[in-house]
């Protein structure tokens, strides 16, 4: 290259580096340029600004939420509230109205009792319900729930002389005779005999005193804990173990019976005609004098020591409600009419 070209080559070059100092670009396209940069800054603080007030505006919306969330929990707790008064006012009610259909409490002179409604439990009435003591026969109770949950009632039963070995009230086993289970379960709750409860104990256990634990472990299965069993009759024993329940646990082992179509059909019976292997026949009569005098009773089992006094736990279903009334410690005469009086009372509502 000539001289002459490199020289005017370096003079454009010059030229053109001073192009922006010598003011020769657009001054329109800056302005425009300008102007852009501008409206993007705007549009970001514009953008800014919502995002802010959408920040405060989710704020609010939460502080509402959150606020509506306690109001609901308020309204909810108030309805609750109010359900419970709704229904203790229809219970207050219903309290009242069975009052007047019931009519007062029958005064009774037994130490121990308590009415039970089988369908929901409810206690009627009670009186010293918790007092252990002596049962006396409404033992046997227990005993046939035994019997009947072991099965088999048509089984043979072969007296042996064990049975026969007590008192005071026997039906006159003899030791070789048979009889059936139904048989010895239905004399033995009909007419109470004491050596038909131990050939059914030990018939069941092999021996009474194997047979008095599994009464004990059977009053543990239904939650019994105020109950001790020491033999299948409920007289009292020959050493210091005595035997003893409450009311209240009776009256559990009575429902438990309550619930066996087995025994429902014989605790009702007025009679039972017995027949021994001779062909001989006894006619055997309910010691319930309540299912005779009262047309609603239909059981259970009466009872008697000095210990226990007179007892009773009675039976009874009217317009389908159903009871259950147990009454120990009472007196000769008290026992029938305290039981028959609650029975009555509390089938009337």
């Amino acid at each position: 290259m000539t001289t002459f070209h490199k020289t005017t080559a370096h003079r454009w070059l010059s030229l053109l580096a001073l192009l922006p100092l010598t003011g020769c670009e657009d001054p329109q396209r800056e302005l425009k340029i300008q102007w852009r940069e501008d409206e993007v800054n705007k549009k970001e603080a514009a953008i800014i600004q919502r995002e802010l007030a959408l920040s405060k505006d989710k704020q609010v919306v939460e502080s509402s939420r959150l606020d509506l969330l306690a109001k609901e929990k308020s309204v909810a707790i108030l309805q609750k509230q109010l359900a419970q008064e709704v229904e203790k006012t229809k219970r207050v009610r219903r309290e009242v109205e069975i009052r007047e259909l019931r009519g007062p409490i029958p005064q009774v002179s037994a130490d121990r009792v308590i009415v039970v409604d089988t369908a929901s439990d409810e206690v009627l009435f009670e009186k010293n319900p918790d007092k252990r003591g002596a049962i006396a026969s409404t033992t046997k109770l227990l005993t046939a729930l035994l019997v009947v949950e072991a099965g088999d009632l048509d089984k043979i039963v072969t007296v042996e002389l064990s049975d026969t070995q007590c008192s005071p009230v026997r039906l006159g086993l003899k030791v070789g005779e048979q009889f059936t289970r139904r048989q010895l379960l239905t004399a033995m709750l009909v007419k109470s005999s004491n050596d038909i409860a131990q050939a059914l104990a030990r018939d069941n256990a092999g021996s009474v005193e194997a047979f008095a634990a599994k009464m004990n472990e059977r009053c543990l299965a239904l939650g019994l804990q105020d109950s001790h069993y020491v033999n299948p009759h409920g007289l009292p024993s020959r050493n210091d173990d005595e035997p003893f329940s409450t009311a209240r646990d009776l009256s559990r082992i009575a429902k438990a019976c309550d619930g066996k179509p087995e025994i429902r059909e014989i605790v009702k019976l007025q009679k039972y005609t017995f027949k021994w292997p001779s062909g001989k026949v006894t006619e055997l009569s309910n010691t319930n004098r309540v299912l005779r005098s009262a047309g609603y009773c239909d059981g259970m089992k009466t009872g008697y020591t000095d210990a226990a006094g007179y007892c009773l736990v009675a039976s009874g279903e009217r317009n389908g409600r159903r009871r259950i009334v147990v009454v120990l410690n009472d007196t000769e005469g008290g026992v029938w009419k305290d039981a028959q009086a609650l029975l009555d009372w509390a089938l009337k509502a």
